[in-house]
């Protein structure tokens, strides 16, 4: 049985970093529409994306059937070769995880509590996330 898909994103990608942020709970479909969505947008760029930040703050946990379209698009995700992935935003259990599907890669992942400590950590993403905050939340089907 195929179901709407839910989860809302938003996407900004500069100097080679891609910058989302996720919104409400995402089913398996959501997922599906998030990972084809990414992926086209990353193709289309001149420069390949080495890098991504991750605003989590307003995510909600995924429903359990989309874990494994979730775990499908982190194997990809780990074989693009990302140097360095920030995440704001992050509840524990979310930490738990993410750590879980990045485990074995040799890419950094670092987590901030909110957008004001990963900014005093990283001034520099500050014209980005501003860009990234005007774009509205959308599924684009």
């Amino acid at each position: 049985m195929k179901f709407k898909a839910h989860g809302l994103w938003r996407v900004h990608i500069e100097n080679a970093t891609i910058y989302i942020a996720l919104k409400g709970g995402f089913n398996r479909e959501g997922v599906i529409d998030f990972q084809n969505d990414i992926i086209k947008r990353v193709m289309s760029e001149p420069t390949p994306c080495d890098s991504a930040v991750l605003n989590l703050s307003e995510f909600e946990m995924s429903t359990s059937d989309s874990l494994q379209a979730t775990k499908k698009y982190f194997e990809g995700v780990k074989q693009r070769g990302y140097k360095w992935v920030d995440y704001i935003g992050v509840n524990p259990i979310a930490e738990y995880n993410l750590k879980q599907l990045w485990q074995g890669a040799k890419t950094e992942i670092c987590f901030y509590p909110d957008e004001k400590a990963y900014i005093s950590a990283k001034p520099e993403h500050i014209k980005p996330l501003t860009e990234l905050s005007q774009i509205s939340f959308e599924h684009p089907h």
